[in-house]
């Protein structure tokens, strides 16, 4: 896969603001952290802006998913779609700070894969989908943190103002996927001290970015199925 593959996803504000419509019909519980409030529905937001990306992409490219499922993570939600018997899940990110650019998370990141289970054979889900969200981790939630945001508001053009939610209408993108099988292959050629990585409470699966699939290569894979 090159960083020309990655994709971005244009997305409309009425789009923007069904994501912030199902952001304030859920509660906001961090189960790893303690988070400012501002920054827990933020993160609840981009669940759901991806969700709403990816389902759009796959619509346009006459592939149509359903949704099953939400986990709530430390690092936002990872969302569970069904497609002709297949699992795909979709984790949404930000860019660490100290990468700067999305060019620069391609050459260094993974795909956010949870090491829940001892054996990689035991991961969940058939396929893997990763969104990055061109803004920077640390800068963004110290913004949000230093702004006063009345969340029990139902005036959902205010939250769009105020969130200054209008970002992610040219700043999301669909980074790369990599399928269940290929994974297992790769991960089971690697040493143990190799096959996963830790960040804060947490440790993942090793899933680089640049060695996973293009997106585009996804349309096909799924319509040979």
């Amino acid at each position: 896969m090159k960083y020309q593959d990655i994709l971005k996803i244009a997305l409309t504000k009425e789009e923007i603001v069904k994501a912030i419509a199902k952001a304030k019909e859920q509660k906001f519980i961090d189960n790893l952290r303690d988070r400012h409030i501002n920054v827990q529905f933020d993160s609840k937001l981009r669940g759901y802006i991806g969700e709403i990306a990816l389902k759009k992409w796959f619509h346009e490219n006459d592939i149509e998913i359903t949704t099953t499922n939400y986990f709530e993570e430390d690092i936002g939600i990872d969302v569970d779609f069904e497609y002709k018997g297949l699992d795909l899940e979709l984790k949404t990110s930000l860019i660490p700070d100290r990468d700067k650019t999305l060019q620069n998370v391609f050459n260094k990141r993974d795909i956010k894969l949870i090491r829940r289970t001892r054996k990689i054979e035991d991961l969940k889900s058939d396929i893997h989908i990763q969104i990055y969200y061109d803004q920077l981790t640390n800068k963004n939630d110290q913004w949000l943190q230093e702004q006063k945001i009345d969340l029990n508001s139902n005036d959902l053009e205010y939250l769009y103002d105020s969130f200054l939610a209008k970002a992610y209408i040219t700043k999301t993108y669909l980074a790369g996927w990599i399928d269940k099988n290929t994974l297992i292959e790769r991960i089971n050629k690697l040493k143990g001290y190799e096959k996963s990585w830790r960040h804060a409470r947490r440790r993942f699966w090793v899933c680089k970015l640049k060695d996973c699939y293009p997106p585009l290569s996804l349309i096909k894979y799924l319509n040979d199925k």
